[in-house]
């Protein structure tokens, strides 16, 4: 399995992996998980999208199979930031304010969002390219200077995520969504041993 670190910049270069992945997106949050975002028939955005945003897709043979998207904690686009922020002041309404006390936005921190998964794959199959995901995300701040790494996903994922080798622990109060989903802040401290295991 291969990585693909794609900007806005390089998009041409990776072929269709980056529209790849978009329709990875609608295929499992829309379709699969049924949640209320804007999409086509084909594709998934939201707002975060934009030209501050990387975005990490573990592919095989030309395939997207996985992929996740890095937010500098320092942007601000007019009214937008990053997902955790912009849920603290107010501006998602199916995430409470509560979610975090004080989100970041130093350049040292990045924001990790839209972990994504090809839903056709076994269940087996998921979690080994959504390993592969995980580690490349790291690995790939970590080459870049990040101190940190901090996203909003179930409790369940401290202990996933530290069972493979990423530490990591609550940056907030466990909280449920209107739909009564448990949700966390979630932070990942970039640290040389943790990219050591993740290489060895």
């Amino acid at each position: 399995m291969e990585t693909a670190i794609i900007t806005w910049k390089t998009i041409h270069e990776h072929g269709d992996l980056w529209w790849q992945h978009h329709c990875l997106r609608k295929a499992l949050f829309v379709d699969e998980m049924k949640w209320q975002i804007p999409h086509t028939d084909q594709v998934e955005w939201d707002q975060y999208d934009t030209g501050a945003t990387t975005y990490v897709v573990s592919h095989q043979n030309g395939r997207a199979l996985a992929a996740s998207r890095l937010i500098p904690c320092s942007f601000n686009s007019c009214d937008w930031s990053y997902m955790i922020r912009d849920a603290s002041l107010g501006k998602l309404p199916g995430i409470p304010t509560e979610i975090c006390d004080s989100p970041p936005t130093d350049s040292d921190t990045l924001e990790a969002t839209r972990f994504t998964v090809d839903p056709l794959l076994a269940p087996e199959e998921r979690n080994a390219v959504l390993t592969h995901n995980a580690l490349a995300l790291a690995s790939h701040a970590r080459a870049t200077g990040v101190q940190r790494l901090i996203a909003l996903m179930p409790p369940a994922y401290i202990r996933w995520l530290t069972g493979i080798g990423l530490p990591s622990r609550r940056y907030g109060p466990t909280l449920r969504t209107p739909e009564g989903n448990r949700i966390c802040a979630i932070e990942m401290p970039i640290s040389y041993a943790t990219i050591a295991k993740q290489s060895a």
